[in-house]
C-alpha cells in the first residue's frame, strides 16, 4: 500500500482510492480501521465523489452514505448531459452572433479522466472575446438567464435548476499582486473543429492556465486534491512543449510553485510515499475541502494589513474585514458600477449581513489571526 504518513488514516486512503480511478490500479485493502463516514464527508469536501465512486466498496458503507453517494452520482450524471446540452445551445448562438469563444478548466480537463463523470465541475468556465458582450448578454438573456454577478474580468450567469456559467473576459484580476498576463492564449489557440468562432486552448496554455489558477488558490489559502489529479493528467496525456511552458513560468514567477506540485502529483500517483517537506505542504494547504484550509489565506490578509496599516491592532483588522476597500465592495455588488452613491447603503448591508449569517465564521477568523499574531510574536522572539 501507498505509504503517505499523512494526519489520519481516512485522508490517506481517500488519496490511495483517487490514485487507484485515476491510474487503473487494482485498490487495496485498508491496513487500519477507517471510519468510512467520515472519509464520505471529506471526499464531499474535497469534491471527490465522482473520483472514487468507480472503486469504492459500497457493501463498507452505511445505508445513508451508500444512498448519499448514489443519489449525488445520479444526480450529477442527469446534471451532467443537461449541462452538455445546453452548452451545444449556447454554442451554436455564440457562432451566430460571431463571438469569439474557448472552453476553460474543467471542461476541458474532464475529457483527460478515464470517464469524464469522474471530474466534477461546479460550473461551466469560458474566455471570450469581450467586443461581443453585449451579443452575449443579448444571448443569455434570450435563454432565460439572469446575470448574477459581474466584475472586472468576467460575467456570472445562472438559470435554474442548475445551469451555472462563468463567461471571463480575461482569465486573472488582481489578488494580491497576482495578475499574470494571458492574453497569449488567444495568439496559440487553435479552431475547434468547423467552428469559426469557438476555438481550443493549445495544451501548453492550458496546463499553464492551471498552474497559474491554483497558484490563486494557493496563495488565498490553498487548494483540493483534485488539482492534483489533473496536473498529473495534463503531464501524461497532453503534448507539453516543456521549454515554452519553463519560459512562462519563470515570467509570472511561478517555476518554483509549479515544480512543487508537480512533484507532489507525481509522488501522489506513481510515488511509494511523500518526503517530510510534501507531507507538510498537504497537510498545510490541502487538509479540507476542494481549496485548502483558508489558514494561509488569513496569514496573507493579516500581512497585507499590517503593512497597509503599519498596525496589528485586531480591532481595526476586523473593521478592515467588515468595511473593505471600495474595490472589493463593487466586485460584491456591481450595481454600484452604476450608483457609486449607494457604497454607504451597501456596507451598512454587508455589516449587517455579517453579523447575523456569518458572525460564527468571523470569530473564528479573528481567533486565528489571534494565534498567527502569537506564532510571529514568538518567532520574532526566537522562541
Amino acid at each position: 500500500m501507498l505509504k503517505l504518513s499523512l494526519k489520519d488514516r481516512e485522508t490517506e486512503y481517500l488519496l490511495i482510492m483517487i490514485r487507484c480511478a485515476v491510474t487503473g490500479e487494482a485498490l487495496p485493502e485498508p491496513d487500519a480501521e477507517i471510519s468510512w463516514d467520515k472519509l464520505i464527508s471529506l471526499a464531499n469536501r474535497q469534491q471527490a465523489y465522482s473520483l472514487i465512486a468507480p472503486v469504492i466498496d459500497k457493501s463498507r458503507l452505511s445505508e445513508a452514505d451508500c444512498c448519499r453517494l448514489e443519489k449525488f452520482l445520479n444526480s450529477e450524471l442527469i446534471r451532467m448531459i443537461a449541462v452538455k446540452s445546453e452548452l451545444e445551445l449556447l454554442s451554436e448562438e455564440l457562432e451566430e452572433k460571431g463571438v469569439r469563444y474557448m472552453l476553460l478548466k474543467g471542461s476541458l480537463l474532464r475529457a483527460l479522466y478515464p470517464k469524464e463523470s469522474m471530474r466534477q465541475m461546479s460550473d461551466v468556465d469560458i474566455l471570450y472575446d469581450q467586443s461581443g458582450r453585449e451579443s452575449l448578454l443579448e444571448i443569455m438573456r434570450e435563454n432565460g438567464y439572469s446575470l448574477e454577478a459581474w466584475s472586472d474580468n468576467s460575467d456570472d450567469f445562472f438559470k435554474k435548476p442548475y445551469y451555472s456559467f462563468e463567461f471571463h473576459r480575461q482569465l486573472f484580476f488582481n489578488d494580491f499582486g497576482f495578475t499574470p498576463d494571458f492574453s497569449f492564449v488567444w495568439e496559440n489557440a487553435l479552431p475547434d473543429g468547423n467552428s469559426k468562432c469557438r476555438l481550443k486552448m493549445s495544451d501548453n496554455d492550458l496546463y499553464l492556465h492551471s498552474v497559474a489558477h491554483m497558484y490563486k488558490h494557493y496563495i488565498l489559502g490553498g487548494f483540493g486534491v483534485r488539482f492534483l489529479s489533473d496536473t498529473y493528467l495534463m503531464l501524461k496525456k497532453l503534448e507539453l512543449d516543456k521549454e515554452y511552458i519553463d519560459k512562462k513560468l519563470e515570467e509570472m514567477e511561478l517555476t518554483a510553485f509549479e515544480k512543487e506540485v508537480r512533484a507532489l502529483s507525481l509522488a501522489m500517483f506513481e510515488g511509494d510515499g511523500f518526503t517530510d517537506s510534501q507531507i507538510e505542504f498537504f497537510n498545510k494547504y490541502m487538509s479540507f475541502g476542494i481549496f485548502g484550509s483558508g489558514i494561509h489565506g488569513k496569514e496573507l490578509l493579516f500581512k497585507n494589513f499590517q503593512e497597509e496599516h503599519n498596525s496589528d491592532s485586531l480591532i481595526l483588522y476586523a473593521l478592515s474585514r467588515y468595511f473593505p476597500k471600495k474595490e472589493f465592495m463593487v466586485r460584491t455588488y456591481p450595481v454600484l458600477e452604476k450608483k457609486p452613491w449607494l457604497l454607504g447603503f451597501y456596507y451598512l448591508k454587508r455589516a449587517i449581513c455579517k453579523t447575523f449569517t456569518s458572525f460564527g465564521k468571523s470569530r473564528d477568523e479573528i481567533k486565528t489571526v489571534k494565534k498567527i499574531k502569537k506564532q510571529s510574536k514568538n518567532t520574532d522572539l526566537g522562541e
